[in-house]
Formats: structure tokens, sequence, C-alpha cells
């Protein structure tokens, strides 16, 4: 059916929120925990590799899979191979080429729904990283070179448009019980200046978390206002805001599953 990756640093945010999901439980449903990874691309790399389904899934651990969601991402691809049967990338929420945000999932950042239902598969300029399906006979890979946990969402779907594949973003609603973030470190923009140096040619590329924007007054604006914030919250430790809910309630109660 197909092969669910994630890197780990957390056994107890896995725990309460991918562990649970339903989808675990399903028979031809493959899990690769990667543990203890210089980056998002080596962790996923290595995933892939290890993976037997054309069909992969790369999810952060704190993302929970409601009951019934492999196969409405299974039914999604059907319409997505309708309109593109070379796509490469999938994701459950991201910025739509015409610069709008498009899919349905909850955030613990705002306790609500970010999204709404939809039918049609929305081709995208790049997906969030919380969860990306990619289609391993494409042969796209995630970038080695791409440091940190950041921004590589951008850059596979970036990949796969300039290998003349389709990316899209599809509606499977899913649990996102993340820590809150209130700003962007020089971790993010180390990864940012990486996917924006080489896809220069392509920018502005719009992004969930920052536009990717060339050298100039707009990127000097956008990297002072997170060192600012930075500044603000240093004393902040950042698991101090974990809510720790309970995804499978949320769930339910959201009618996810």
């Amino acid at each position: 059916m197909l092969d669910i990756v994630a890197a780990t640093n957390d056994e107890d945010v896995l725990g309460r929120n991918l562990l649970r999901s339903p989808v675990l439980a399903l028979p031809g449903v493959g899990l690769h925990l990667q543990r203890g990874c210089k980056s998002a691309a080596a962790a996923y790399n290595a995933g892939l590799r290890a993976a037997r389904h054309d069909v992969v899934v790369f999810a952060h651990q704190d993302v929970y899979l409601p009951s019934g969601w492999s196969e409405r991402l299974l039914e999604q691809i059907e319409r997505v191979e309708r309109l593109q049967p070379r796509w490469a990338v999938l994701g459950i929420y991201g910025i739509g080429t015409d610069g709008r945000h498009v899919g349905q999932v909850w955030s613990s950042g705002l306790n609500a729904v970010f999204g709404s239902k939809f039918e049609q598969p929305a081709p995208v300029q790049s997906v969030d990283e919380l969860l990306i399906v990619l289609r391993r006979s494409s042969g796209i890979r995630f970038d080695d070179a791409l440091p940190g946990f950041h921004v590589y969402g951008t850059d596979i779907v970036q990949q796969a448009l300039a290998g003349g594949h389709g990316a899209f973003v599809v509606c499977a609603p899913a649990i996102h019980n993340s820590r809150p973030s209130r700003y962007l470190g020089a971790d993010y923009f180390e990864a940012y200046r990486h996917v924006a140096a080489k896809w220069r040619d392509r920018l502005p590329i719009e992004s969930c978390a920052a536009p990717l924007l060339p050298a100039g007054p707009r990127y000097l604006r956008l990297r002072l206002r997170h060192r600012l914030s930075e500044w603000r919250h240093a004393g902040v430790d950042r698991r101090t805001l974990d809510r720790n809910y309970d995804s499978a309630a949320i769930a339910r109660r959201l009618g996810f599953e």
C-alpha cells in the first residue's frame, strides 16, 4: 500500500501522535523511523531507500493521521493521476501556484483548523513539511546538501516542477500537534539561503513560513524581523510551549475520523 517515514528526536511526542495513527495497523503499511540524522534530507532519503512501495509518506513525529486517512489519500492520488499521471510530490497543506494557501490541517499553534475541505487537487509551488508524499518511481529525491530540517518542502516541489512532474496539495486532513514557534531562527535561514540560491531564477517563491526572496531589501527586512523576535524570546524554553493535546480526540471532534 504505502510506506511512512519519520525523523524523530522525541519518543514521547512520537508516541502521543504519529505512533497512535490507525494507518500503522493496516496490512501493507511500512514504518521507517530515522533517529540521530543530521538533516531531514539524510533521514528521508534513508527511509526512501528502505521503502517497499511506490507511495512514500514523510510525516513529522507530531502528526496524527486519522482513521481512514490512507483510503482518502489513495482516492486523492487517483484524482491526481487523472490530472497529471507524472506526479511526483503531494502535500496536505501548501501554497498554490496562484499564491493562495490550500489544504486542511488542524494545528495546535492556533488550536484551530487551517483551510477547509476541497475536492480537486491543487497545483502548488511549495508544501508544508508537516507531511509530504513522494512517488518513488518519479526519481525525485531530497537534496542531501540541504542543511537542517527546514525549507525542504519548497525544494522538493521545485525539483518536481523542474523535472516536468506534477506537485499538488490534496484534501487528506490530519492533526499537527506541533510546538508553537515565535520566530524563524538561524538554522531556518541557513536552509533558506541554500534553497533560494539553488532556485534563484525562480524567485520569489511563496512558502508557508516565509517567501523565498532574492538578496536585497525585502530579504533583509524579513531576516531583521525574525532576529528581533528571536532576541525578544531568547529566554523562553520552547519545550514549555507544548500543549500536549490528545490528537485522536481532536480528530474525532472535528469529524476527521
